[in-house]
């Protein structure tokens, strides 16, 4: 989420705004915004909502230029985009999601009989 958080801290100093002031800004802590913009924390989609409309951005702006994010990833919306995110930092491999997503379907379809 290092990435995120570079993003945040990017328009707040194009702003020239302290922590604190946006943290007051968006009704947000300040030192858990902090604790975002270095990676120690993950941001809510709540708040990256809040943030986007006070910077005026789209929420997607938080993860990459949609050159960086897969087009099958694009597709399916900001949930998902947070979802993989969070999936890549516990170094699970989207072929590990769809072993597993096989798996599920299977033992799904085996209760409904």
């Amino acid at each position: 989420m290092k990435q995120i958080g570079s993003r945040i801290k990017e328009l707040r100093r194009e702003k020239g705004m302290t922590l604190k002031e946006l943290g007051n800004a968006i009704d947000f802590n300040y030192s858990n915004l902090s604790k975002i913009e270095r990676g120690d924390r993950k941001p809510t989609l709540e708040l990256l909502e809040s943030l986007a409309e006070y910077f005026d951005k789209d929420v997607s702006f938080f993860f990459g230029t949609r050159e960086e994010i897969p087009e099958e990833i694009q597709e399916l919306g900001v949930e998902w985009v947070t979802f993989s995110e969070e999936m890549k930092s516990k170094n699970i491999s989207l072929s590990e999601l769809k072993v597993l997503a096989e798996t599920l379907a299977t033992i799904k379809n085996n209760s409904n009989d």
